[in-house]
Parts: structure tokens; C-alpha cells; sequence
């Protein structure tokens, strides 16, 4: 039984609808999970698999945490979630919802949602970076080493602005 879209974001609503017209199921375990990374990117979190099994089982308590985890490898897979490396081989997970704006430059993969990230770390706190702050370092990369830097699969490490005080 799919969920209804009643309470929808857009951008769940739209990460629903592009799951629908490629014959993909919409089920409780995938509404679930999309709902809770949109939360999380509304409230600028950037959660772990294991961050989003929590919440899900607090919404969804039928969705077993290993279903949670094939649901984020499979939303990946079909470009409704995107996904970042921190520092320690974390992962944290972002709505890409077809639609929103996309930064087309040669340094990125085609439907990523183009922001970048930096990951303090004394604090571990992990920041949106726009896409335009690392244009020149990718562009250096790309015209001296032939290097395409893909800026918005893994974090920049380094020491954020309170830690060096």
C-alpha cells in the first residue's frame, strides 16, 4: 500500500513523482526515508544511514533498520538521494529531486544537486559549501592535471572558523 502525498513537500512530492514515472514503488519504507532526509536537509543536518534508521523507525516502526539501509542504496541508485563521504568513511545523505536547480559545470556528475561540503575536523560539524566557492579550485585542477573534481560527492577537511579561535 503507497503512502499518501496529503502532507508532501515539493521535494518529497517531487522525489515521489520521479520514482513513480520511472515504474518505481513508492513504499512505506521509501516514503519514509524520503521523508526524513527532506526534513533533515530543511533543518541543515547532514545524517548517517544509521541517523536515518532512527528516524525512520520513530516514524515508520514496521521498517526494519535493514530495509532503511537497501532503501538508501536503492534511492541513490535512481538519483532521488545523493550522497557525501565525510572524514571517518561516514556517509550522509541529501534529497537530488529532478527539478531543482543544478549547477552544470564539467567538474560535476550530472544530477547531483552541485553543493559542496567542508567537515571540521576538531568538531565534526560538516557545512554546506555553494557550489561556486570551489569553481576556481576545480578549474585549476581540471586545466593543470586534467583533474575532474566531482566537489559534491566527498567533504573538504579542515578546521572550522570557532574551533580556531
Amino acid at each position: 500500500m503507497e503512502t499518501s502525498p496529503r502532507t508532501d513537500t515539493p521535494r518529497v512530492a517531487a522525489a515521489v513523482a520521479r520514482l513513480r514515472s520511472t515504474g518505481e514503488r513508492v513504499t512505506p519504507a521509501r516514503y519514509a526515508v524520503l521523508r526524513v532526509i527532506d526534513a533533515a536537509d530543511l533543518a541543515d543536518e547532514h545524517l548517517s544511514a544509521e541517523q536515518v534508521g532512527t528516524r525512520v523507525g520513530a516514524l515508520e516502526p514496521t521498517v526494519h533498520r535493514a530495509t532503511v539501509y537497501r532503501t538508501l542504496t536503492s534511492l541513490t541508485e535512481a538519483g532521488v538521494l545523493s550522497h557525501v563521504h565525510l572524514g571517518g568513511s561516514a556517509t550522509v545523505y541529501h534529497l537530488a529531486v529532478a527539478g531543482e536547480p543544478q549547477h552544470e559545470r564539467a567538474h560535476e556528475p550530472p544530477g547531483e544537486d552541485g553543493h559542496g561540503h567542508v567537515q571540521c575536523v576538531a568538531c565534526g560539524r560538516v557545512q554546506d559549501v555553494p557550489p561556486h566557492v570551489l569553481d576556481g579550485v576545480a578549474a585549476r585542477l581540471l586545466d593543470e592535471l586534467g583533474f575532474a573534481l566531482e566537489t559534491t560527492h566527498a567533504a573538504l577537511l579542515g578546521t572550522c572558523a570557532d574551533c580556531r579561535r
